[in-house]
């Protein structure tokens, strides 16, 4: 099957905002079975975003400060 959808995040902004949509989402869904999904989608967004970023302080590198303080 054709992959069209580029899953792979570039940035830590964009996977920032990603987890936000999906904290808003869950926070408005009632069905239990999605909310269920969805928390385990960004849970596994925000495990990815901390890790980016966790990556990049601990080499003592901040390529993405100016990004994020825009």
């Amino acid at each position: 099957m054709l992959n069209l959808i580029d899953s792979a995040p570039n940035d830590p902004l964009e996977l920032a905002e990603q987890c936000l949509a999906l904290a808003s989402a869950v926070l408005k869904i009632n069905e239990a079975s999605v909310k269920e999904s969805l928390q385990f989608i960004l849970h596994e967004k925000m495990e990815a975003l901390f890790q980016m970023l966790y990556s990049v302080s601990e080499e003592g590198e901040k390529p993405y400060s100016r990004e994020l303080n825009r």
